[in-house]
C-alpha cells in the first residue's frame, strides 16, 4: 500500500529518532539509504511517499509520480512503453515496479542523449578550432 507521509505531521523527536535509526545501520547499506532519504527529506520540510514495488497505481497517480500529464501517460500505456493491466471493464492500473523501472530506463536514455549531444558539441568545438 502506497504511504505518503506530510512533513508538517511528523515531530522532530520521531524525525531525529528515524536519524539514529539510520546511523545504527552498517556503512552503505540500502536500507540505511532509505532511511537517510526518509528523515533528511522531512526534516527540510518534504512529504515522503513510500510504494510496495506491487502497489497497484491508478494513472493519475502514476502520472503525478513521473511529473507528467495524465494525456502523456495514457500515450505511453498505448505504446507499449509502461505495462498496464485492466481492472474492471476498462480502468487502467500499473504496477509501482513497472514505474521505476520506466523511471530508470526514461533516465538512463535522458543521461545517454546528453552526453551525445555534449560529444557531437565537443566535435564542432573541436572542428571550428582546426579551422582557425
Amino acid at each position: 500500500m502506497t504511504t505518503t507521509l506530510s512533513a508538517s505531521v511528523v515531530p522532530e523527536n520521531e524525525i531525529d529518532a528515524l536519524s539514529r535509526l539510520r546511523a545504527s545501520l552498517p556503512d552503505g547499506s540500502e536500507l540505511g539509504k532509505v532511511l537517510g532519504a526518509m528523515s533528511d527529506g522531512l526534516r527540510s520540510g518534504v512529504g515522503v511517499t513510500v510504494a510496495r514495488d506491487d502497489d497497484q497505481l491508478t494513472p493519475a497517480r502514476a502520472a503525478a509520480m513521473l511529473g507528467i500529464s495524465r494525456t502523456h501517460l495514457y500515450k505511453i500505456l498505448d505504446a507499449g512503453l509502461l505495462p498496464f493491466h485492466i481492472v474492471g471493464e476498462r480502468d487502467r492500473r500499473i504496477f509501482m515496479v513497472d514505474v521505476r523501472e520506466y523511471l530508470t530506463r526514461t533516465m538512463a536514455f535522458r543521461a545517454a542523449d546528453a552526453q551525445s549531444i555534449a560529444k557531437r558539441q565537443q566535435l564542432e568545438d573541436d572542428l571550428l578550432d582546426s579551422m582557425e
